[in-house]
């Protein structure tokens, strides 16, 4: 017959075996799968026509954080997440800041203009222009007085 002691040990042993079977699978859980890291677009690869670039270095400081995202997106071949938007932004020398983009880019009067795409294996997300956001960019771009594509 088995005592109450050693089935209290038996129990404590399960219970420390499985402890450390579960701190193994959160030490693993937090390591990055190796992948490759698609490279961030510059701003060169937008390819922002001559005059509409020219033009906003022209007016930038005129240029509202808004309008600013918009024209970055509407010229941008693929999505872009923050950390891009805010890079590029910095190289036209009107940095627009994190805390601008997590909140006022999410204002209910702007909905609808972007959409955002959840990144597979990351946090981030990858912001782009629906359809109404395509048509307010067009409008600044014109108020340029850039040639439109």
């Amino acid at each position: 017959m088995v005592s109450l002691d050693e089935k209290i040990e038996e129990l404590e042993e399960r219970v420390r075996r499985l402890e450390a079977q579960v701190s193994k699978k959160k030490e693993t859980a937090g390591k990055d799968i190796p992948r490759l890291k698609e490279p961030q677009p510059k701003l060169e690869d937008l390819k922002i026509p001559g005059t509409t670039f020219s033009a906003l270095q022209a007016r930038i400081r005129k240029v509202s954080y808004w309008n600013l995202v918009l024209l970055l997106l509407y010229f941008a071949s693929s999505g872009l997440t923050y950390s891009t938007i805010m890079g590029m932004s910095k190289q036209l020398r009107k940095p627009v800041s994190y805390d601008w983009l997590n909140t006022e880019f999410h204002r209910k009067k702007y909905s609808g203009l972007v959409r955002s795409e959840s990144i597979s294996g990351s946090q981030e997300k990858s912001y782009s222009l629906n359809e109404p956001g395509r048509r307010r960019a067009e409008v600044f771009i014109a108020a340029l007085g850039a040639d439109e594509q």
